[in-house]
Formats: C-alpha cells, structure tokens, sequence
C-alpha cells in the first residue's frame, strides 16, 4: 500500500510540474520530416527484408540493401534534397539544445511499466531503456514530449515505448548525445534526433523518424514507419445491454450491433446476463469489462485487434483467444480475474500485460512476443488438465512465468514424485506447496551418514548423483546410495535435471522463473569401470525441461549419444513405494514399447551405457507437443514384431510388466538399443527376464522365437500371497505358442491357451527374489488335423495348487468328440466325474473342487482312445 501511495504522490507531483514543455514548440525539420531514416555523414547498410515507410537517404556516404529491403517512399543520395535535409537534421538538433530539462529522470522505462505525462525530461549520461515507457497525453491531442539523453541510448530486448490519451509519435521528440542502438524486437516511437550511429537489431521497429547527424544506418530485418503512415482506423463502439441472453452473436445484445475488429467492445457492471462465446469466430477493437462484469468463452476464438482491459472476471473452458493488431503492441490489463482457455500472440508487435493472467490450455507466441511486464502469468494445472506452451512460432514470453503441476496418479496420498523444472531460475524452494515444506536441515547428515535411514527429520527432497557410488560407503543398495539432499532451499532446479520430493497428490507444486525454449544439451557421465559398484553406475535422474509434453519418441538416437535408448518413469503407488516403467524409442519402421509422453515437469532416469565415460543428452523444440497430453500413447505405427507382455499382478491391483519381442537385430545379450535394464521398483513387485550376460531386464529383444527360445524369469513380490502372471500375445507366429513353466508346481501353461496363470508364494520365498522358478518359452503348435494322440503337456490345467475350483483346457484331437474327466483321490477313489463335448476348438471344463480335502490329486482324462493323466494339488 505504502509503494502503491508513493507512486501516486510521484505521478501527481509530474502533473503539477511547470508546462513549460507543453506549450514549448517543436524543432522544424524541413525536408528532414519526410525521412524515416536519413544521415546527414554515413552510410546506410541494410542486410534483411526491412520494409521502410517514408524516405531514406544519405547526403555522404554508401547506401546499400535496397531492393532487398522495400522502401515505401522516395531514396536520396548526395542529392539537392538530401543536402537541405542535412542542415534540418543540424538545426533541428541544434533546437533541441535549447530546450531546458524540466524533469531530470535516471533512466526511461523499467518493469512495470513506467508512465509519463507531457513535459521536457533528460537523462544525464549514456542510458539504457528497458521495459516498458508508457507517454500519457492526459487527453490532449497536442500534448508533447521532449526527451534528452546527453549519452548514447540502448534499447532493451522486447522493450516497449507506447503512447496513450491522446499522445501521438509526431509529438514525441529524442535527443541523444551518441549512439542509438534499437534491441531485438523492441518498438521505439518518435522523432529521434541523434549525434552518432543508428543501429537497429532484427525485429526492432521504430514508429517516427531516425535523424543523424553524423554517423552510419545499420538495419537487419526491421520496421521504420513515419507516423503519417501509422493511421488509427475511426473507431466506434459498441455496449453489452444483456437482453435476456448470453449469445455474444446475438445484434440486439449489443447497442451498436455485434462487436468486430474495428469496434470497441464493452460489457459494463449490472448488464446481466452477461456474454457467452460457445462457437464461432467473435471479435473486437478494445475489449472492456467492468466491475461485477464477466464474459464466458467454452469454444470458439475470440479475435481483438486492441487492448484488453478486464476489470470482472474472464473465465474459460475451451476456445481461444487472439491478439492479432499489424501495427503496434496491445495490452492484456486489468484488476479482474483474466483466466483463458488459450492464448495466441499474432502480432509481430507482441503483447504486454498489465495485469495478471491464467491459461489452462495453449499459450502460442506464434507470431509476437508475450512480455509479462512484472505482471503474474500462470500456467495452470488440475484434474483436467495442465497448460503448455506452443513455441512453434516466431514469438517468444518475456519475464517470469508461473507453471504449476497437478499430480495425476492413483496414489492419492504420500509418496514420491519425480519433478523437472519447465523453467529456469526456480529452486528447490519452489517445491513447497500450501501443504508442504521441504525438509532439507538435515541433508548434510543423510549425504555422509552411514545408515542414512535413520536420519531425523527425513529429508523429503533429493537429487540423484551416480558418482556417489563410488565415494560413499552406507548400508544402501549400490543404486541408492546415488540420492543426495540438496544444500539449501535456494539451491537451483537445474534445467534438464531431475528431483523427488515426497508430498501428497492433493498438493499442486508451481516453478517460477523464465520458461525453457530452444535446445537443450545436458552433459552426462558414468562412473570408471575399475570402481566396485560399476555395474549399477552411470544412471542419471533427468527431466523434460519444457512448459509442454515431451514425446521421448522423437528424440533421434543422435541426440542421446553415449546412453542406452531405454528411459524409466516412476508411479508412486504408496508413500515410500512405486513402479519404474520402462519405455524403448521406435527402431526402424516399428514404433516404440510402451509409453513414450513425459508430461511437464516430469523427472526421469536414463542410464550411460557401459564401456562409455560421458553421454550427452538434447532436448529440442521439435520433440514437444503441441496439444494438452497428460500421458496419452503417442504411437504412428502399428507394432509387427513378435511380442509378449507378461504382467505380474497382486491382489491389491499392483502390477509390474515385461515385454519380450522378436527383433532381428538384436542378440541374446543386453543391447543398449534393443533393451531396457530392470530398475527394481520400491514395491517389493518386480518381473523381469535375464538376458544371456546376466542382466536383468524390463524389455527383452531376442533376434528370433523358436522353439529353442528360452527366457529365464526373475519374480520378487513383498509378501506371502497370491499373485497372478497375465499375458498378452502380439504377433506370434501361428506355428509357434508361448509357453510358461513353474518349477515349483511342474506345470507349464500354454499361454495362447490360458493367458493367466495364478501361484502362491510362502514367506520365505517373498523374501528373495526367485530366480529359475519361472520360464517364458515357446513351442512349435501341434497339427491338429494331423494328430493321432495327445500328451499331458497339451493339456493345460489352473491355478494349480487350487482352492474350491479348477480349469482344465484340452486342445481338438482328429477322431474325437468327447472329453471324461475323472478326479481321483490318493487311494485311486473317483471324487469327481464329469463328461464336455470336444469341439474343434478344444473344450474347457471347471471342476468343482470344493468341499475336498487338502492333499494331491489326479486327474484322468480319456480323449477318444487316449488316457492321460494331470497332477492337481487341493489347498
């Protein structure tokens, strides 16, 4: 209150300032007034397609670039009327001289946006413009300004010098003591004066005049327009009168008739009920909103070639809105609440706000810069959705920018979620939420103690560091021991880096900063092959580093040099347990395994391939969605290979998958292209394969199934219980069926036949993880037609040990239509009997088992002339 009261002495105090400058008369400048840029001693280099609005000339000096940039308007050259206009620049500059400084001021423009009223100001010394400069005609059509810089004057990148109430750029007047350098995509107005070299950056444009007196025109790709040329279209408008509708279409709504591009648009306080946009193209000049006012958009575009002044409530749903003035930079103001659905900047002037907005869907800089002036821009993010940014275009977002993350998942309460930074200049700090602090004081005690889980308090923010395996000795697995507390709140997100912090899914975590654009190289490293954990080195905990999805898809093998292709994101399932799931790029012509978004703010792991001491990582514009994506598959082609998914289930709905695929190019041994190591998941859950050298593995590509395939099973589960392993077969040949053996009960399951197949794990076996209890491999598919007996192995039986109830499945035999069953009892006594049709897809018979007691079984099986018989264990 105390700064906003401040300001307010500050303004009043200019206005009451001497008018000495108001009624002061401006400098004459002859046949100068017809030059967008002249010098009266240089030269004038042009290198892009600058478009110039008025007359260009030099009266001594080179004059190149023209055509290739257009000039709308006359060229003089050492000419008659370039010689007059070199004495106009000298006295008009000379004038200027005599102008006394009314308001001595330390710099023009800043963040905010700094406003000045009509009157004579004066900088002392070399001076940089930055931000924005905001000249006030306090309604005077007249009003005029008078601003001296006694140095050379350099313009901010993005900066912004405007004119308002009635003030114009053919009143506004600069001298500058020096040099004037135009920044990137900044707008200058008025009749500049200079005593020294103009220099204008790409994008910089200038509404006015550039007049030198000495010194060289340089111009790369800009805009210099005299005012003349700069005409405001007559603008009428037109009042929201709330006639019983919403439909912002509707003619009668409106006092003038429906709003379009060169009509002012209002919808004042008590006019309810107030607009709607559903559908369709809607427009406007200015929009404003009163107080108590709202306007609603839930689809179609709203297009405003003026300023946006929001005093109520904009809210959205869907749609978009579109900033699209030619001529010069609009305004996104107001005290109210200002939340789109999306926003896109189609104005090469850009845009600047002067007010807080929220968008929850798309913000496009596709043709303009957003400057957020110092103001709040949030990115928001809930059930529905989180808000990106579409950085395809030529425009950029300038200043600070809020981006929250909502947690998806079906964990709702603690637990640990791997984060990334979609901007630069955040830190750890920034993790907290309305629910959460981070709890770091005790990070120096974690880093270097020797059983660090009994630090107290626990530290519920980490970074990863893979060389900690080599240096720190704690009673951690090798893999853990490469979490690391960060130093401090104040310690950087790195861009590209990723962290976990352990909080509920109710908390929403936002990052301020700037937002990343642009490649982004991340250096990575792996421990040396002589230290002793140096099979478990060289994993690196990163992040999608953008406001915006990432399709891991389309990060080409040459941007991830050193690493193997495989990533792994982690799904909090518990506060201290989850999954790792992995995900395999494309190879060829077939598309990639498993899920290949990483939503915003998303941490990942990717691992340094062994026998590599460095990798690097980039992350590039071209691999960002475009269109909100939470965690939808993003897949082109349709999968070919040969492939089973094999997923291992508890009865709390947990789960953990396996892929094993046919690919031609791969080999029995772990292939950093073709492969996924298995990162084992805190949930005690864990199904993997084990690759012909050792290691255990989430994705498993073998050149060929045959027959002679064969993959060893890894199964770890937490506790006693029982799970199930469920299967999912793509693509296999029709010669071939995939097969599941159990050692510890003997029975192997045809896969194609019965795709689940259910165990029991005692308390000792969950201790450990078990290893060549289970095999996935394959089995040339019987000829039926051809057949003249069948085996045991044909048929399948499950769950096997059973309860009250058991399947049995046995396959068409030629010849037979048939199947009895007869379960037998250990003194050879039948206890069940029962007879099914043989079709010639097989038959499927449910014994009921209940009401028996424990023990073993056989079942006999008499199928045409054959009897066979299966071993059944009754729990």
């Amino acid at each position: 209150m105390k700064t906003k009261f401040l300001a307010i002495l500050t303004w009043a105090a200019v206005l009451a300032l001497p008018k000495i400058s108001a009624a002061q008369v401006a400098p004459a400048l002859g046949n100068a007034s017809s030059f967008a840029l002249f010098t009266a001693v240089g030269a004038v280099e042009n290198s892009g397609p600058t478009i110039i609005n008025g007359d260009i000339g030099t009266n001594a000096g080179a004059f190149n670039g023209f055509p290739l940039g257009v000039v709308n308007g006359n060229i003089h050259v050492a000419d008659a009327y370039a010689t007059q206009a070199a004495t106009d620049v000298q006295t008009a500059y000379g004038y200027m001289s005599t102008i006394p400084c009314v308001t001595p001021v330390a710099v023009y423009g800043g963040t905010p946006a700094v406003t000045m009223g009509p009157g004579s100001y004066c900088v002392g010394g070399a001076s940089t413009l930055a931000g924005t400069l905001i000249l006030d005609g306090g309604g005077d059509p007249n009003a005029k300004f008078f601003l001296r810089v006694t140095g050379a004057l350099t313009t901010g990148e993005n900066s912004l010098v405007l004119t308002q109430n009635g003030a114009t750029p053919s009143n506004v007047y600069w001298q500058i003591g020096g040099q004037v350098t135009l920044g990137r995509n900044s707008v200058m107005r008025g009749t500049l004066l200079v005593n020294g070299a103009i220099n204008m950056i790409a994008g910089a444009s200038l509404i006015g005049r550039g007049l030198s007196r000495e010194g060289a025109i340089t111009i790369d790709t800009n805009t210099a327009s005299l005012p003349s040329f700069v005409v405001a279209p007559v603008v009428t408008s037109t009042v929201w009168l709330g006639n019983r509708t919403t439909d912002w279409f509707t003619a009668t709504n409106w006092s003038a008739g429906v709003p379009s591009s060169t009509l002012d648009a209002s919808i004042p306080s008590n006019t309810s009920p107030y607009p709607l946009i559903a559908a369709g193209n809607a427009a406007a000049n200015n929009l404003t909103i009163g107080t108590g006012a709202s306007l609603m958009q839930s689809g179609g575009s709203l297009d405003l070639k003026g300023n946006l002044s929001n005093s109520g409530t904009i809210s959205a749903t869907a749609g978009t809105v579109n900033l699209s003035n030619a001529v010069t930079t609009q305004i996104l103001g107001g005290s109210g609440s200002t939340q789109l659905w999306s926003l896109t900047i189609a104005n090469p002037n850009g845009a600047i706000q002067g007010g807080a907005v929220r968008i929850h869907g798309v913000l496009a800089p596709a043709n303009g810069n957003l400057t957020t002036n110092g103001q709040t821009l949030t990115l928001l993010s809930n059930a529905a959705g989180t808000a990106l940014v579409n950085n395809n275009g030529t425009g950029n977002v300038n200043g600070n920018v809020t981006v929250q993350r909502y947690i998806a998942s079906t964990n709702s309460g603690l637990g640990y979620r791997h984060y990334s930074a979609p901007v630069s200049g955040s830190t750890v700090g920034d993790l907290a939420t309305a629910g959460f602090t981070p709890e770091i004081s005790q990070g120096s005690v974690y880093n270097t103690s020797a059983t660090p889980g009994f630090t107290t308090p626990f530290p519920t923010v980490f970074a990863y560091d893979q060389s900690r395996l080599a240096t720190v000795t704690n009673n951690y697995s090798a893999f853990d021991k490469g979490f690391v507390v960060p130093a401090s709140l104040a310690s950087p997100l790195a861009v590209g880096q990723g962290y976990i912090a352990n909080l509920s899914a109710s908390q929403l975590v936002d990052f301020v900063g700037e937002l990343t654009n642009g490649n982004q190289t991340l250096s990575l490293s792996r421990n040396a092959a002589a230290t002793a954990n140096a099979a478990d080195a060289g994993w690196q905990l990163v992040g999608n580093p953008y406001p915006a999805p990432l399709d891991y898809s389309l990060v080409a093998a040459s941007d991830r040099t050193g690493l193997d292709a495989a990533i792994y994101v982690y799904a909090s399932d518990g506060p201290y347990t989850g999954q790792y799931r992995a995900y395999l790029p494309p190879a060829g012509n077939n598309p990639g395994i498993g899920n290949s978004v990483l939503p915003v703010a998303q941490g990942f792991f990717a691992h340094v391939s062994s026998g590599q001491a460095t990798a690097s990582l980039t992350f590039r514009n071209s691999q960002r969605l475009t269109t909100p994506n939470s965690t939808a598959l993003q897949r082109s082609t349709a999968e070919t290979r040969p492939m089973v998914q094999l997923e291992l289930r508890a009865g709390n709905g947990t789960a953990d998958m396996l892929y094993a695929y046919a690919e031609a190019s791969a080999t029995a041994a772990f292939d950093t292209q073709f492969d996924a190591l298995k990162l084992p998941n805190t949930s005690g859950l864990n199904l993997a394969s084990v690759a012909a050298t050792s290691e255990s593995l989430a994705i498993d590509a073998r050149p060929v199934f045959t027959a002679a395939t064969v993959l060893p099973l890894t199964v770890g589960v937490p506790t006693a219980g029982t799970y199930k392993l469920a299967a999912a077969l793509d693509n296999l040949p029709a010669s071939l069926d995939a097969m599941l053996t159990d050692a510890a009960t003997g029975q192997t399951v045809n896969l194609r036949l019965q795709p689940a197949y259910s165990f029991s794990v005692t308390s000792a076996q969950a201790a450990a993880s078990m290893t060549g209890r289970f095999t996935l491999h394959f089995a040339a598919r019987s000829v039926l037609a051809n057949a003249q007996a069948l085996t045991a192995a044909e048929v399948t039986l499950y769950p096997n040990p059973a309860h009250n109830a058991f399947t049995v499945l046995v396959p068409a035999m030629a010849g037979a239509t048939q199947v009895h069953a007869d379960l037998l009892n250990t003194l050879g006594q039948v206890v069940r009997r029962q007879n099914a049709a043989l079709a010639a897809t097989g038959a499927r018979l449910a014994v009921d088992a209940s009401g028996l007691a424990a023990g073993v079984y056989t079942l006999r099986l008499q199928v045409g002339a054959t009897t066979l018989a299966k071993r059944v264990v009754i729990q």
